[in-house]
């Protein structure tokens, strides 16, 4: 991941560790750290910038992808603050450039390369279309297949990573033994419930028993029971709205997390024969959750995959 810090008068560690002093001719204190705080979106640098500035104004980070000027940030004239900004990368880019301006005078500016990713390899399971695919496209972490499930279909999944469960109804004896070999891989499984023969899968994936569907209508939703994690970084997460969910039961405690007002399990997370699997009990679906789900979704996910990302890019 890359790493940058700046301290009092800019100490710039780049990609390869170098070190290199610029002095400045104001006395400001900075602290800028990219990428080095949390595994973000891989189509976006993340900045949290630091900076204790009682005397001047006007903060202002201009930056640009491929040295085509993209935009700016305007950090504000507070005397202690922290802000985390996001530079949209896309997938052709290799490059980022960075100029750091105060009161409008550029008080340092730097270049950040954009190292290639190892991506991992994503197969999402799906009998109509598949909304959590939107969360990966263009992404530079990970590429995706989308498999429609059928009766008789003869799958393979040795090839993936990840496994995605999305929408499906039906699990066919064939997808139940693909399912379980991919487990004996010690790979990552994430599971969007949906009402099938729980009582069966729960014998042969370990899948959770449904009890019922709760909620009808967005004229009633539910909210998180806890505090969204902070981790995740999120300055919506009250804002969350779930419309419909399935109510679980027999469930481990000590799996259950995300409780919601009804005191429900919103995510249940296990260890099945060595892979990391989680299942969410309710959709990506405008009929479900309202449009900030996707957010939860996103990083609950990539919260599953993270250390699996650091294993194969290291």
């Amino acid at each position: 991941m890359i790493r940058s810090l700046f301290l009092v008068s800019f100490l710039l560690m780049s990609c390869n560790n170098d070190a290199s002093e610029i002095v400045l001719k104001k006395d400001i204190d900075f602290n800028i750290m990219v990428n080095d705080y949390k595994l973000v979106d891989s189509d976006s640098l993340q900045i949290k910038l630091s900076y204790y500035n009682p005397d001047l104004s006007n903060i202002e980070m201009n930056w640009s992808t491929n040295e085509v000027i993209n935009g700016k940030f305007d950090f504000g004239s507070d005397s202690l603050s922290t802000n985390v900004k996001n530079i949209p990368v896309s997938i052709d880019s290799d490059s980022v450039f960075i100029d750091l301006k105060q009161d409008g005078v550029s008080v340092n500016s730097f270049s950040l390369k954009i190292e290639p990713r190892n991506q991992q390899k994503v197969i999402i399971l799906n009998n109509n279309k598949s909304e959590f695919s939107n969360l990966l496209a263009d992404n530079r972490l990970f590429k995706y297949d989308l498999v429609k499930t059928e009766s008789f279909k003869k799958y393979d999944f040795s090839g993936y990573d990840i496994l995605i469960v999305e929408g499906v109804k039906e699990f066919s004896d064939n997808l139940i033994r693909e399912i379980q070999k991919f487990m004996l891989s010690k790979k990552t499984i994430f599971y969007f419930l949906d009402d099938t023969n729980n009582e069966y899968l729960s014998k042969t994936l370990d899948y959770p028993k449904i009890k019922a569907l709760r909620g009808t209508s967005k004229n009633q939703f539910f909210k998180f029971d806890e505090e969204y994690p902070v981790k995740y970084l999120s300055v919506n997460s009250k804002e969350f709205q779930i419309f419909r969910f399935y109510e679980m039961k027999d469930y481990n405690n000590d799996e259950a997390y995300f409780n919601i007002s009804t005191n429900d399990p919103l995510v249940i997370k296990k260890n099945i024969l060595g892979s990391k699997v989680i299942f969410l009990a309710t959709k990506i679906d405008k009929e479900w959750t309202n449009e900030l789900f996707r957010e939860f979704v996103y990083d609950l996910f990539i919260d599953l995959v993270h250390n699996q990302i650091v294993v194969n890019e290291s």
